[in-house]
Parts: C-alpha cells; structure tokens; sequence
C-alpha cells in the first residue's frame, strides 16, 4: 500500500458572511483556486464561512484581499491526508 502524501493548506476565516463572499469573488476574478469550506470551530465566533487555500496561494491572496480592503480575521494552516 502507498503512503499517502500530506497536503498542506491555508483556511481563511472573516468576520461576515459579506466579507467572506466578497473575498471568494475578489480572489476568484484574480484567478487564485480556492474551495469554500465550513469555517473551523476554533475560530470561534466569525461567520460560519472559510476560504481554503493552497499555502503557496496564501500571501499572495492575503495581499490582494488587503488592497481591496477586506479583512481576514483568522487563518490557520491545516494538513490533511
């Protein structure tokens, strides 16, 4: 049996559900890939929308996000099998 490789990913978390589909729309005509997913539970009291990133994707987007004024409130770096 292979082993299976590790993926590493970045899930952005926003304040609204505004700001998060703002994000999705902003990130998406810039071309950078995303999945939207369920915001994890630890980021605790944000919209209930996160944005998931590929890591090599996350300055970058982070950066495009800042210079249209949209703020991430949480991310955090996630691996999965």
């Amino acid at each position: 049996m292979a082993a299976r490789c590790q993926h590493h990913f970045v899930i952005f978390g926003f304040t609204t559900t505004h700001a998060a589909l703002d994000a999705e729309r902003v990130l998406l005509d810039l071309g950078v890939p995303l999945i939207p997913v369920p915001a994890p539970k630890g980021f605790g009291a944000l919209c209930g929308i996160g944005l998931r990133l590929d890591v090599a994707d996350a300055v970058r987007a982070a950066e495009y996000l800042d210079r249209a004024g949209i703020e991430v409130a949480r991310s955090v770096e996630v691996a999965d099998l």
